[in-house]
């Protein structure tokens, strides 16, 4: 029976998200001792066997968390799922129905080329968004953004299909976009920030990441982007040489809200030099995402990322760090069973 129940669960590739300080945290760290500060950190994780199809009805005890070499007991474990997986009542799943969430979010980022260029590409990437749209399930949440001068909010994460469609022809123009509004990312928004602080999209990135973070889960963040590079960079030989300074606060951000980047370059020019390439592969790698490098269509690719987030699982557990400290604390996630396989993020930032 087990091995039937996992023979219908298929997924093309495992991806786990990690972050630092997690979605709804405490308000204030718990304190250990004198000298020891607790915070709350909060990972995602899909779990496959060797053949790639997902496994579902795992608990805390199937799941094994180190830092340094040392067991984390894990807190808690819940699961999120848009049902797809399931072939069987709910009351005969293979786990516990009041452990799952329907809840899957999204949000399409345009980071749009200067100058008019690449319009036509930009254009098939719209494209392939409104057929994500217009296939999305009842629990699915999407959300666009774009990034020209500074950051806009053309939607909130809505599962209204006519809105997001609307949004999608928005990002073709230069409109404002919202100013306020109260969805959960324009209620969290710093819109003074919006407005004058999100020059480059490592900035507009960022600001996303902080509006989101109070959402609870995995937010899977899908970039169209010519590629990255801020006037502070230096190019030589194909290859950028320095990093931004905006690139760091970037990737805690993301990491800190658990949002994962998946990365699709709209490049026409598939020999485009290194530098096209640097940043967004770097940055979906950081976030434990995808990098998609020569594009022919976009619509495989997107069907490939929302098959990824049928389901996964939401782990919770305490880090224990000195008081005051800052650093990147190095995890490493496994299961009991080794039949088993995830993938895991290297680590979180922690304090600063």
């Amino acid at each position: 029976m087990k091995r039937l129940a996992l023979a219908v669960f298929m997924a093309l590739t495992a991806l786990v998200a990690l972050s630092a300080f997690g979605q709804n945290p405490p308000p204030n760290p718990q304190k250990f001792g004198e000298n020891i500060d607790v915070n709350l950190v909060v990972l995602d994780a899909v779990v496959t066997d060797s053949r790639g199809r997902q496994i579902l009805g795992l608990d805390k005890n199937n799941f094994v968390v180190k830092e340094n070499g040392v067991v984390q007991p894990v807190e808690s474990v819940e699961y999120f799922t848009n049902r797809t997986l399931l072939n069987s009542t709910e009351e005969n799943a293979p786990f516990q129905v009041e452990r799952t969430h329907d809840e899957r979010y999204y949000i399409f980022f345009f980071d749009k080329p200067e100058e008019g260029r690449l319009w036509d590409r930009l254009a098939r990437a719209r494209s392939g968004a409104k057929d994500f749209v217009n296939a999305m399930k009842p629990g699915d949440r999407i959300a666009v953004v774009a990034h020209d001068v500074r950051l806009k909010v053309y939607s909130d994460f809505t599962n209204d299909k006519a809105q997001l469609i609307h949004a999608l022809d928005e990002v073709a123009g230069n409109g404002r976009g919202l100013t306020n509004g109260d969805g959960p990312m324009m209620k969290a928004i710093n819109s003074d920030r919006m407005m004058s602080a999100t020059g480059t999209p490592y900035q507009a990135l960022d600001l996303v990441a902080n509006a989101v973070r109070g959402i609870r889960g995995r937010k899977d963040l899908i970039l169209f982007s010519p590629g990255i590079v801020d006037n502070s960079q230096q190019i030589a030989n194909g290859m950028v040489m320095n990093e931004s300074r905006y690139y760091e606060p970037m990737i805690e951000s993301l990491n800190a809200a658990n949002v994962t980047v998946h990365a699709l370059n709209i490049q026409e020019d598939f020999t485009s030099l290194p530098f096209v390439h640097q940043t967004l592969e770097q940055t979906a790698a950081a976030t434990n995402g995808e990098y998609y490098r020569d594009v022919i269509t976009f619509g495989p690719l997107l069907k490939r990322i929302e098959q990824q987030t049928n389901g996964y699982y939401v782990i919770t557990y305490y880090a224990h760090h000195p008081r005051g400290s800052s650093g990147f604390q190095k995890v490493k996630v496994s299961l009991t069973n080794p039949e088993m396989r995830v993938k895991a993020r290297t680590g979180y930032s922690y304090g600063g």
